[in-house]
């Protein structure tokens, strides 16, 4: 079964935007964390699930659109952070420098635009 808890009791404000969401998720086979940010120029979700297979876990950045819904904007590939993840945990600590990561550069698209 899976589990949430809600963790937004940041004591910084993040890079790249206010956090406005954030939920954390075990699983049996591994954990997710989603996070939801509003810079000045989008609404930003990012998403992670880290499963014990490589190829079943993911990581993307998706921005809001007008018409009211999450569009994917950027990834990315589980084979630059699933090693680099620990196969439990019961936070998101060991996902956090990914999502900042996924914010920085959803932003840096955005501001392209």
């Amino acid at each position: 079964m899976t589990s949430h808890g809600r963790d937004g009791t940041a004591t910084t404000p993040p890079p790249n935007g206010r956090q406005v969401e954030r939920t954390f998720g075990e699983h049996r086979q591994g954990y997710d964390l989603t996070e939801i940010r509003r810079t000045s120029d989008a609404l930003l979700r990012v998403r992670i699930h880290r499963d014990a297979h490589q190829h079943q876990s993911y990581a993307l950045v998706e921005v809001f659109t007008s018409a009211m819904t999450w569009t994917a904007l950027t990834t990315e590939p589980a084979s630059g952070w699933h090693a680099a993840t620990p196969y439990r945990s019961t936070g998101p600590v060991p996902l956090e420098s990914l999502a900042d990561r996924l914010f920085a550069r959803a932003d840096a698209i955005l501001r392209t635009q």
